[in-house]
């Protein structure tokens, strides 16, 4: 094991030796990359190591592609393949065959050596032998082009296997540069959008579980498309603490929103890998395949499956394009009807808990990096429009006037005013819309929305209450109809005092700080599903330009994201049921 700090320190010849094992026999790929040091992360090291392969032209693509051995082949059987070959084919039971699996391993090698001229590469971790087999019989199928790149990619995930695997780094400034990786696969180019089930989406569930099975998780993809990865403690019987966010996005949308509460945690898992520590309970981080809802409507879809409950009403949803929801999910290779057994049996759980961003302004403020989330606000949400009468700007009085748009604006400043002064009670009127204005017409419509939220029920209710007394106050005053139809209502979660009191004291040995922030989360959360199963309890990390999120210009330091990271370490290794 080697810091990346060290290996940037080291002589050409010293770090091309240090990486000769990553590239199987071919420490020219390391030696074409020396002279870009420093690195920031092992993330950009191995893109530059892919790069330098993709540019070395075919000759030098195929021997490399020679310059690995056969699965299950003479080089095995002879004991001589390379230490990082040996684990990997043993890790998947390639060393434990049964004689007709050999028989059938060898046969396949002879063909496919027959057909393209080159060995059969595989990353196998995260295979067993059957999967492997069948792997071996369906890129039998490929052209030789096609399977030459094939095996090209599949060199480079076992690149990056091996490299998480020998070479430490810090997480903070590993996890900023894996979310800008993160960030490429999207459905619009040019900003980051990343809806369930799209292209860009499978691509991102590909990359996060290779990151978990590069930190020696189990790792595989469940029949809602969460990505789930597994750190286990080797009990049979131990219970298992959750942690997760979500991958998917809003449109346009920034990199850390969701996403930081994957990375961080793997990071941090396989931390605690190479030191060898071990846990006394399992540790599940689950990347949540649809929170936000954007393509079906659909938000808290992943964890909902986990919850047990998934509404197999909503699989007949459709996008903007007439897609189902079970349409996408067949066609991802997804199974709708297995949803139901992923349901989690919370005897066996411990709590769920979840780093993210604040997506606000108050740690920033407070020249605070961390702070513990009290409770996940519930929210009520109003559609709304005020009827009057529209008329001439010119001709009708003052005092005539029946303005759908001045009775919207006086509701607006009644809501601010209400809102205003408890600590998480908030209210917006993020809505206002004349339908056909005109410059010199009086409104005779004027359509609004009504956010409001708070961490205590009681606290949101009591404040809804008042101001749909006001907005009928108003209507009638002012000759006025009023339409006004609630869209959505959710309860507060609020987050179970023994895990804010651990998160208090895992940032209190992290940052120093006597009596770490604690604040209330305005935001909705996956945590907030899972509250319906466990014990909830949330990391809030400071994000910069004024707390944005949910806009590309939403930030995160390298910094922050590292005492994050060492605060969840702390929390992970003093945790107490």
């Amino acid at each position: 094991m080697i810091s990346l700090a060290a290996l940037n320190a080291l002589s050409e010849a010293a770090f091309v030796a240090a990486l000769s094992g990553i590239f199987e026999h071919s420490p020219w790929v390391a030696q074409r990359v020396a002279a870009q040091r420093p690195f920031s992360s092992r993330a950009y090291l191995h893109e530059a190591m892919c790069a330098a392969v993709d540019a070395a032209g075919a000759e030098a693509q195929l021997a490399l592609i020679r310059a690995h051995p056969e699965l299950a082949g003479k080089a095995a059987v002879r004991g001589e393949l390379t230490a990082e070959s040996t684990r990997e084919q043993a890790g998947a039971g390639l060393s434990q065959c049964s004689p007709e699996e050999f028989e059938k391993l060898t046969a396949l090698n002879a063909a496919y050596n027959a057909r393209f001229g080159f060995p059969f590469v595989l990353a196998v971790r995260g295979h067993n032998r059957a999967s492997i087999l069948a792997a071996f019989e369906q890129r039998l199928q490929h052209d030789v082009d096609t399977e030459r790149q094939t095996a090209l990619a599949q060199i480079a995930r076992i690149a990056r296997f091996r490299l998480y695997e020998s070479v430490s780094a810090p997480a903070g400034a590993e996890s900023i540069d894996m979310l800008e990786q993160l960030a490429r696969y999207t459905d619009t180019p040019g900003s980051l959008s990343c809806a369930y089930l799209t292209p860009a989406h499978r691509q991102a569930a590909a990359l996060i579980r290779d990151w978990m099975l590069a930190a020696g998780l189990e790792a595989q993809e469940d029949a809602v498309g969460n990505v789930v990865g597994r750190l286990r403690c080797g009990r049979g019987d131990a219970r298992t603490l959750l942690c997760g966010s979500h991958y998917d996005t809003v449109i346009d949308a920034g990199r850390y929103d969701g996403r930081l509460g994957i990375v961080l945690p793997i990071l941090v898992a396989l931390e605690l890998r190479q030191q060898q520590r071990q846990l006394p309970f399992d540790l599940q981080i689950i990347a949540f395949a649809d929170e936000e809802g954007v393509r079906f409507k659909s938000t808290f879809l992943g964890s909902a499956a986990l919850t047990g409950s998934f509404d197999a009403r909503w699989l007949q949803a459709r996008d903007s394009g007439g897609l189902s929801l079970r349409e996408a999910m067949l066609a991802a290779g997804l199974d709708p009807e297995a949803i139901a057994a992923l349901a989690l049996d919370p005897a066996k759980l411990l709590g769920y808990v979840e780093l993210h961003i604040e997506q606000g302004p108050v740690l920033l403020r407070e020249n605070r990096a961390l702070g513990v989330v009290t409770a996940i606000a519930g929210s009520q949400r109003f559609s709304g429009a005020f009827i009057g009468l529209a008329g001439h700007a010119g001709t009708v009085p003052m005092d005539l006037r029946q303005d759908a748009a001045a009775a919207a604006a006086e509701l607006l400043l009644y809501v601010e005013q209400r809102c205003s002064g408890i600590a998480g009670l908030v209210g917006t009127v993020g809505r206002l819309q004349v339908p056909n204005g005109a410059i010199n017409v009086i409104p005779g419509r004027c359509e609004f929305s009504l956010d409001i939220r708070a961490g205590e029920d009681a606290l949101r209710k009591a404040a809804v209450a008042d101001v749909l007394h006001q907005a009928r106050n108003i209507a009638q005053r002012r000759g006025l109809q009023l339409e006004l139809t609630e869209v959505m209502q959710a309860s507060a979660a609020p987050c179970t005092p023994r895990l804010q009191a651990q998160w208090a004291q895992a940032i209190t040995r992290v940052t120093g700080e006597a009596a770490p922030r604690h604040l209330p989360s305005g935001a909705g959360h996956d945590a907030m599903k899972m509250a319906e199963i466990t014990g909830i309890g949330m990391l809030f990390v400071r994000c910069g330009r004024g707390g944005i999120s949910h806009h590309p210009d939403e930030t995160l330091s390298a910094a922050d994201a590292e005492l994050a990271a060492r605060a969840f370490h702390e929390f992970l290794v003093s945790f107490s049921a």
